[in-house]
């Protein structure tokens, strides 16, 4: 069980704080039934809440990376596998329910494959599709703020590191 100040990733919603583990006081919800009420990190007005209890929010809600799980996550990022999926309907569900599962791994694996999709799509003088765009913002959005937690650095210096250690893996892959 999560504890007040914990940080979490909540599904797409991304990172978020408990701000308190406590019941409702709404008509038709059970007096003794436990919530978590959770603030997105960057949101501050806004509440979200999840029975402790529920196994769907256990599914999608787990602790922020720890610095060393962040660090091998990132050592990693050139032996994940993201197959590129042809069909959109089929992609587009991948990428949502990697990102509903916050997942990091699948996340990052996203980040590097839409990179590398984008730069071979602006080569030929197109845009990547606006489907894509929106699951590696989103992808973007969750990860980069969890790894700038992590590693206890500035948003854009986790998005700059991420991206620099993306462009090397590109230009690896070029040069064989």
């Amino acid at each position: 069980m999560f504890q007040k100040g914990d940080l979490v990733t909540y599904g797409c919603k991304g990172v978020c704080v408990i701000k308190d583990v406590t019941t409702l006081k709404m008509a038709g919800i059970p007096k003794d039934r436990l919530y978590y009420e959770m603030q997105l990190l960057h949101d501050i007005g806004s509440k979200i809440f999840t029975p402790v209890d529920h196994e769907a929010s256990r599914s999608v809600m787990r602790p922020v990376l720890s610095a060393d799980e962040a660090e091998a996550l990132l050592e990693r990022l050139d032996s994940l596998k993201e197959e590129w999926i042809p069909d959109d309907r089929a992609r587009e569900a991948h990428y949502r329910e990697a990102i509903n599962r916050s997942d990091a791994e699948s996340m990052l694996a996203i980040i590097r494959s839409l990179h590398l999709r984008r730069r071979e799509r602006m080569a030929q003088g197109r845009k990547l599709t606006a489907m894509d765009s929106k699951y590696l913002r989103m992808a973007e959005d969750n990860l980069y703020t969890e790894i700038s937690l992590a590693l206890q650095m500035p948003l854009d210096e986790a998005a700059q590191l991420i991206g620099e250690r993306i462009a090397r893996l590109d230009e690896t892959i070029k040069a064989v």
